[in-house]
């Protein structure tokens, strides 16, 4: 029996039964655990579930990543705090106004949460849970030793009589880690067995930088500053100096700005100081800043070549921002699985942020552009590099509160990173909490500095991704083993970032922007010529066929109704045509998938879709679809042009071809003057990779057909609509 318990990792809950747990906990409340395990019970479980884990096979699912009951994070100080031991901890309580103190006795548990032993002074021990901690970071585990308070602790129930304090938000956790050098000195301090100066702690700090423990340092350096009687002595500017650096390698651009500025004092090496300010200045994207420094830098250091390169790079992402002068291709070629985060500045001058009359807040043109034109250019806050997530750091998360789950490993990669990014770099908060959060509560405490921390509501985080993240598939050009031409095809890897500018854009299924990305970049480019003051739109999702399932799918996802040209219009015809229409489709469907698609399509088959194609069509009533798209006829003639395409069919295939633009909205498309003439009216019709690949369909077409001015046409048209769709304003060549 024994055997066989040993054989079970009693961390590695299933999903199914986390919900259960969660489900059940509320009956709990308040109550007064009891504790079944002693202390070498718990010990011996926890280094058995270790064993486990690190004996198990790779999974090839991704670990689920349980975001639990809400709850506001701590945000009071440790000296506001009163400390209560583990015995005075009740079930499912949030015990606010107090922290508990104690160390970890066992080495951590690392997977979707950190799991570890703890005990208190008196010698009680529990069970301590860390959720989202980023486990790529060497400084984000709780090894063993460690000291640790936890603010306001919320002891949870974990199912079978089992409870853990647990950690959701990392601002209510500070820990100082047992195998940190400058955490052993500290303690030989406190403990009043050594005396530490200030030069000892400088040189602690050094090796610790060159060992890369950059947090070991920076603690170290700090140290050596409070230790200096004077302030504003060489030794603590030399110190602040170093600190600086430390910051800057361990990525916490904010403080490492801030201690390079004030380490200068007029001192031959503050060239140093400045080029560490700059760099800085330049990862926060504070490009005038970082001009200022190393321009400043180099007037000390005039033939340091670094400090010109960068200078030069500074220079370049100001014209950026400026002007929106970017080489789209060449950023496209810089692009690779693994470099997806480019070196761009934001071009965001041509639109603001304003009210508008019934959608909140909104995006609006503050000058005119024309169809084609760079709207904006935006880099994302954060953009996960899925290649640099190994398998068994891939998660999915489930959302207790709005019983959602991620759809994919990016969106979880894109949650946890935004609590790592903001917890380094509070100057970055204001961005992300000035979005909508639907109806989370919050705090309003957010990104304020306690403890030296800023306060981080995971919560929060979750509730704003979900309403302004975008997610999109690599696309990528490829030939048409069909045709001599190109066509749009996507990858199956699907990214998410956060644009926090770009998410104030509202939606509309016919947007008069469109939007496409190279690597970590947003580009929005006009669909039509937009005159200044015109709120901006895009598409939040690729338009469904159906009214119904398009107003589900807003309310679901983003709780709103669309009112816009082509959902109003719609909304006009009687709930019973819907139904036909949507009926027919179905039929429409099951006939088509009877036979592989292509050359062997029966021509029974054919003229039996081509019946019920036009049935659909008459049930589209002209008063209203006249000047609106017929989203629902749109996957039929895809079905039809490609078929008639595979049989060389090509007067058939050009028919169905042009029907999928005027199923996209774009009217009567083709008016033969000479056979030289396409218009397309960009103002009504939905642009997307649908409607470039109609074009390529009859440009071959024309082709075979002999019609060069047609030809010609389609494929001009094709060149300006991939140019928007894929954000480089080029097209192929």
């Amino acid at each position: 029996m024994q055997q066989a318990e040993s054989l079970i990792n009693t961390y590695d809950i299933p999903l199914d039964q986390q919900i259960t747990t969660l489900e059940v906990a509320p009956s709990v409340h308040n109550g007064t655990p009891t504790i079944s395990l002693s202390k070498e019970e718990l010990i011996s479980t926890h280094l058995n579930n270790i064993t486990i884990l690190k004996n198990a096979p790779a999974s090839e699912e991704p670990r689920p990543l349980m975001l639990g009951a809400a709850y506001a994070p701590s945000i009071a100080s440790l000296n506001d705090l009163q400390k209560i031991s583990f015995k005075d901890l009740k079930a499912e309580v949030h015990h606010r106004g107090c922290f508990i103190a104690a160390r970890t006795i066992t080495s951590p548990y690392l997977s979707s949460q950190i799991v570890t032993i703890i005990e208190e002074e008196g010698g009680d021990v529990a069970k301590l849970e860390v959720s989202f901690q980023d486990l790529a970071s060497p400084d984000s585990d709780l090894p063993l030793n460690s000291t640790l308070a936890v603010k306001e602790p919320y002891f949870k129930y974990i199912g079978e009589g089992d409870y853990a304090i647990h950690v959701d938000h990392p601002s209510d956790i500070a820990v100082l880690r047992g195998d940190d050098p400058a955490v052993m000195m500290i303690m030989e301090v406190v403990s009043k067995t050594k005396e530490i100066g200030a030069e000892e702690w400088r040189s602690a700090g050094d090796k610790a930088f060159l060992g890369r423990n950059f947090s070991s340092s920076i603690e170290c350096y700090t140290q050596a500053i409070d230790a200096s009687p004077n302030k504003e002595s060489s030794f603590v500017k030399d110190v602040y100096r170093k600190r600086a650096y430390a910051n800057l390698t361990g990525k916490r651009y904010d403080v490492a700005m801030e201690d390079a500025l004030v380490s200068c004092s007029g001192d031959p090496l503050d060239h140093k100081a400045y080029y560490c300010a700059g760099k800085a200045a330049y990862e926060l994207r504070r490009y005038n800043d970082a001009r200022n420094y190393f321009e400043k830098a180099l007037q000390s250091n005039t033939r340091d070549a670094k400090y010109r390169k960068d200078l030069n790079r500074s220079k370049t992402r100001i014209a950026e921002q400026e002007e929106g002068t970017y080489d789209f291709k060449l950023m496209g070629e810089s692009l690779s699985k693994s470099h997806v985060h480019l070196d761009h500045a934001d071009f965001l001058k041509n639109t603001k942020v304003e009210q508008t009359k019934e959608k909140g807040r909104g995006l609006f043109a503050t000058t005119d552009i024309k169809r084609g034109d760079l709207v904006l250019c935006e880099k994302a806050l954060h953009f996960p590099n899925l290649s640099e997530i190994s398998e068994h750091q891939q998660s999915i998360i489930y959302n207790f509160n709005t019983k959602t789950r991620a759809k994919s490993t990016g969106q979880s990669a894109l949650f946890l990173g935004l609590i790592h990014k903001l917890y380094s770099n509070p100057l970055l908060d204001s961005r992300l909490f000035n979005l909508d959060s639907g109806e989370y509560i919050r705090t309003g405490k957010e990104g304020q500095l306690v403890d030296g921390v800023p306060i981080i509501d995971v919560f929060l985080i979750e509730a704003i991704r979900l309403k302004n993240g975008f997610s999109y598939r690599e696309t990528y050009l490829r030939d048409d083993p069909a045709s001599t031409s190109k066509s749009i095809s996507e990858k199956d890897l699907l990214h998410a970032g956060l644009w926090t500018h770009a998410a104030m854009l509202n939606h509309s299924c016919i947007p008069n922007c469109s939007r496409s990305f190279i690597g970590d970049m947003m580009i929005l480019r006009a669909l039509c010529d937009i005159p200044s003051g015109t709120e901006l739109t895009h598409h939040y999702t690729s338009p469904e066929a159906s009214l119904f399932t398009r107003q589900e799918r807003f309310k679901n996802n983003w709780d709103f109704e669309c009112t816009c040209l082509l959902c109003a219009t719609e909304a006009k015809s009687p709930k019973e045509k819907h139904e036909e229409r949507l009926k027919l489709m179905h039929e429409i469907r099951d006939e088509a998938t009877k036979h592989k698609q292509g050359k062997k399509v029966p021509e029974a088959t054919l003229r039996s879709i081509e019946r019920l194609y036009k049935k659909a069509q008459s049930l589209h009533e002209p008063i209203i679809y006249t000047t609106i798209p017929r989203l629902l006829l749109v996957h039929p003639s895809i079905w039809l042009t490609q078929t008639y395409h595979s049989k060389r069919n090509h007067l058939k295939a050009v028919k169905y071809a042009i029907e999928i633009l005027r199923s996209f909205g774009f009217g009567n498309v083709l008016e033969e003057e000479g056979e030289t003439r396409l218009e397309l009216d960009y103002e009504k019709g939905v642009v997307n990779s649908e409607v470039f690949n109609a074009l390529q369909y009859a440009m071959d077409a024309y082709r075979e057909l002999g019609k060069e001015g047609l030809r010609a046409r389609c494929e001009a048209e094709a060149r300006r609509m991939l140019g928007i769709i894929t954000g480089d304003g080029e097209g192929f060549v």
